[in-house]
């Protein structure tokens, strides 16, 4: 604040309103950031636009430290990724990005960021429905994009998010555009129960609808998964209020099917088994032994399979626990499974108080990456996701725990 009094008139009058309002400029900055899951033409552009939050950590940094030594999860959080930044001593080269000390650091300061605007309620709750709410926007446009020649049906071919790999493949990996639909599903159930009046539950509704809708064209059964599991918490926590959310899920669902059996084009959504999956996992499993199991391969080791091995190329080794345990051994996944079990205590507790939405998004995120996914705690995975997906929701919870515990502002009450 020194700063600001030698400075005068109007430049002195905006640095002090920037300063009183850091908390909403970081939450926004953090939202931007985050839509680019959804929006991103690739990593390489979404990992550097980590620089533009850099002026906003810059002024909110007061908050950002504070909070990462208060919140003792970020302290096990560090232990993780420490333990991955020490793994790749042994890891075998050529080594990729995924678990260095300079990704284990933008991690960390991501996380304690998070957890920062996770300590005021309304901002974690509207970055997350902000997200919704692009998601929706981005699916209608994708729906039409990806479906509106005739080169593709419904029903034969698997929806994409066609924003994000476009110029590469056509769209995001259908997998993953399934689980990005997944989530913010889960999110929009979650706005819908918590709307009681109709200019509040129509919006919510529509936006829970296209949401499913892009997840069953999808045609995943992994983001599936991870819904059924995010919903369920849903309805077990808010038993009656779900009424409007579920008929909106039925409708959605019913739509699809419906879409599906008027196009007359048949479909292999059930007929796909395993996709290889227990191959997978086997050759993986094979491999570990002795100190390997222990400690594993080391992060920065390529978990890919060769296509000589199975027939097909694999690149990873498709379930976010089984590339813990490859890459960090027992103890790297005993640690990620503290770090996680952690999190969920702190969502059963803030279920309890009335607050379900992250206890659905952290069921669903775990749900979806039982059977795909790679490293959670990195921004180098060849998936993305995860880190929107579980770590983003963690922090945010993590930041308004604390707050309920230890915050003047900590109040139970049901937020609407």
């Amino acid at each position: 604040m020194r700063v600001m009094s030698w400075l005068q008139g109007r430049s002195r009058e905006y640095l002090i309103r920037c300063w009183e309002w850091r908390e909403l400029l970081l939450a926004v900055a953090l939202g931007l950031w985050l839509a680019g899951f959804w929006v991103a033409q690739d990593g390489w552009y979404h990992r550097r636009a980590l620089a533009w939050l850099v002026p906003f950590l810059l002024l909110g940094a007061d908050r950002v430290i504070r909070t990462a030594g208060a919140i003792r999860w970020l302290w096990a959080v560090a232990l993780l990724l420490g333990w991955q930044v020490l793994s790749r001593i042994w890891a075998e080269p050529p080594l990729v990005e995924a678990g260095g000390a300079g990704d284990a650091v933008a991690v960390l300061l991501l996380g304690a960021a998070l957890a920062a605007v996770g300590r005021r309620k309304s901002f974690g709750v509207w970055i997350i429905g902000g997200l919704a709410i692009l998601g929706t926007v981005v699916v209608i446009y994708s729906l039409g994009a990806f479906y509106g020649g005739p080169a593709r049906a419904l029903a034969s071919d698997r929806f994409r998010n066609v924003l994000v790999y476009r110029d590469l493949f056509g769209g995001l990996n259908p997998v993953l555009t399934g689980m990005l639909c997944a989530s913010g599903a889960v999110a929009a159930a979650w706005f819908t129960v918590r709307n009681n009046g109709r200019r509040g539950q129509i919006p919510w509704s529509l936006v829970l609808a296209v949401l499913v809708f892009g997840m069953m064209a999808s045609q995943s059964r992994g983001p599936a998964l991870g819904f059924g599991a995010g919903a369920g918490i849903l309805l077990f926590l808010e038993r009656r209020a779900c009424l409007s959310a579920g008929i909106t899920i039925v409708a959605a669902v019913g739509g699809y099917v419906l879409a599906v059996f008027w196009s007359g084009v048949a479909t292999d959504v059930i007929e796909r088994g395993t996709t290889g999956r227990v191959a997978i996992y086997q050759w993986f499993l094979e491999r570990l032994s002795g100190m390997e199991l222990l400690v594993g391969w080391g992060f920065g080791t390529v978990s890919e399979i060769p296509e000589e091995e199975l027939g097909w190329f694999v690149h990873h080794p498709h379930s976010s626990y089984l590339t813990q345990l490859v890459l960090g051994g027992v103890l790297g996944l005993g640690l990620l499974l503290v770090v996680l079990g952690w999190s969920l205590r702190e969502a059963w507790r803030e279920g309890n108080r009335g607050q379900s939405l992250w206890m659905a998004l952290l069921a669903c995120g775990l749900g979806s990456l039982l059977f795909d996914g790679a490293e959670m705690f990195t921004l180098h995975s060849a998936p993305r996701l995860e880190l929107l997906l579980v770590v983003v929701p963690a922090c945010l919870l993590a930041g308004q725990a604390f707050e309920q515990q230890h915050g003047s502002g900590g109040s139970s009450s049901r937020e609407e």
